[in-house]
């Protein structure tokens, strides 16, 4: 009988040839890089993220529509206030005229004034007699050449003319359509269609046209219509001349 002898490895091959195993078993079995964390936990923290930014341009967006309301906000208010500085100005500048005029008080409440300073009134309203071609239709107030006429309210200068026996006349149309005939002038000192304010001078007394001295002939008529009382109109408004 014949034997194969079969070499058995030595104690100390054994334990080597285990220690391998053991080694290079766990390395044959895992892939060459890290193992990336599961496809659900990925898409959780992208949806995350993604929410985040959401969140965040909602968040930027609604502070640009707050930054532009406070932006529209200021320029509304700056507008007012420059509005408002320009009007108060205006005022002061209105006051500082009628008060050279010597009047007072709350001049700011002030609408209507008497044409001119430093005058007698010479002539009536509604007098007949060879001065006239036929009654009076204005009121009369005698004063020096070169006297100042004002406005006696706010006005647009609708005409300003040689009337004839009215001289040169200035007629002034008030916001309520009343029409304010300044007659005899020496000069006018506004052309149609200015706009003039109270107490703003218009011309200078005169004796132009049918006159016998240097004298305002003042005349009102409502509405562009027929010719009234001006001491009336006058005295209606707190203004008895």
């Amino acid at each position: 009988m014949s034997y194969v002898a079969v070499a058995r490895p030595a104690a100390g091959a054994s334990l080597l040839v285990g220690v391998l195993l053991s080694v290079l078993g766990p390395l044959t079995a895992a892939p060459a890089h890290a193992v990336p964390e599961s496809a659900t936990e990925l898409a959780s923290t992208t949806t995350s993220a993604q929410e985040q930014s959401g969140r965040t341009s909602r968040l930027t967006a609604a502070e640009r529509r707050v930054e532009r309301s406070v932006e529209r906000r200021e320029r509304a208010l700056s507008a007012m206030f420059a509005v408002a500085e320009r009007h108060a100005r205006i005022e002061q500048v209105r006051s500082d005229r009628l008060r050279a005029l010597g009047y007072t008080g709350d001049l700011t409440a002030l609408e209507t004034i008497l044409p001119l300073r430093g005058y007698r009134l010479s002539a009536g309203f509604g007098l007949a007699g060879p001065l006239w071609e036929s009654t009076h239709t204005g009121l009369d107030f005698s004063a020096p050449s070169g006297t100042d006429l004002v406005a006696v309210a706010d006005a647009t200068v609708s005409e300003v003319a040689d009337a004839g026996p009215y001289g040169l006349r200035t007629i002034l149309t008030l916001e309520d359509g009343t029409d304010v005939w300044y007659c005899h002038q020496l000069v006018s000192l506004v052309s149609p269609g200015e706009a003039v304010e109270i107490g703003e001078v218009v011309g200078l007394v005169g004796s132009t046209g049918n006159s016998t001295g240097p004298h305002l002939h003042l005349e009102v008529h409502p509405a562009g219509g027929g010719a009234t009382d001006p001491a009336a109109w006058l005295s209606s408004a707190g203004m008895t001349p």
